[in-house]
């Protein structure tokens, strides 16, 4: 099957998750099984991170996959964390995190969560220059209000602008409602690596044991061996009226 056929398939299984939401007395038909494939469609792609760490657990193995293939991946930070550690201790965490993912272009805003505003005009400017043919964002099932932040930027710069990239919308710490699986045996050793190099988050909350058990239960369901990561893949324009605020 083709890439263009795929995302058609994407689109329809997406078109079930809008009627079970928006279609009262309407669930016939709307069960699926995601669509698994071994790297999204596109060339070009845009990774919208709220803190350096949320990457790497909900898209790291693909992003990992990506780049083996040749693809352009951009990862943009809109927030550095603080807490009982320095800056610099967290550069170097964050550099080595992306080392091992292998990217090499990249945006850290060393500052607190922007304003709203401040977030959609930085996803609106990345949008327009970077000129991505995908963007990963946090899904809007997320339970954190910075992710959810960085969806609404994501979704707001989207209508406010005459671009339509596919929304590949990832899991953290909530499971979302996929219609994409991406086998990521290959780069789970990268991935958990990556995740390891975040020490001062992964201290206080085990995120490998996280990531290790969502992607194995993700490939479960699936029958499939090993580790998957589950996406919500649909046309930004879809995912605007689909979640219109």
């Amino acid at each position: 099957m083709g890439y263009q056929e795929a995302k058609l398939e994407l689109r329809l299984i997406a078109e079930k998750l809008r009627n079970r939401f928006t279609v009262p007395g309407r669930l016939e038909g709307t069960q699926w099984s995601p669509k698994v494939m071994e790297i999204p469609p596109g060339q070009r792609f845009l990774v919208l991170s709220p803190h350096p760490d949320d990457d790497t657990v909900g898209c790291g193995g693909t992003i990992v996959k990506l780049l083996e293939a040749g693809k352009d991946v951009r990862v943009v930070y809109l927030s550095m964390q603080v807490g009982d550690f320095t800056p610099d201790e967290r550069r170097k965490e964050i550099h080595s995190a992306l080392e091992h993912l292998g990217v090499k272009d990249f945006s850290l805003r060393e500052a607190s969560f922007p304003t709203l505003q401040e977030a959609i005009d930085i996803v609106a400017r990345e949008l327009r220059d970077f000129n991505p043919d995908a963007v990963f964002a946090p899904s809007p099932f997320e339970n954190h209000d910075q992710h959810l932040r960085t969806f609404e930027a994501f979704r707001s710069a989207v209508e406010r602008m005459n671009v339509n990239p596919d929304a590949i919308l990832y899991e953290i710490w909530n499971p979302l409602m996929p219609n994409l699986l991406i086998p990521v045996n290959s780069a789970m050793e990268r991935k958990v690596t990556a995740i390891r190099d975040h020490w001062t988050q992964v201290r206080e909350i085990d995120y490998v044991r996280v990531s290790q058990g969502l992607t194995g239960y993700r490939a479960a369901s699936l029958a499939l061996d090993g580790y998957a990561e589950a996406f919500l893949f649909l046309p930004a324009k879809d995912l605007v009226r689909m979640f219109h605020g």
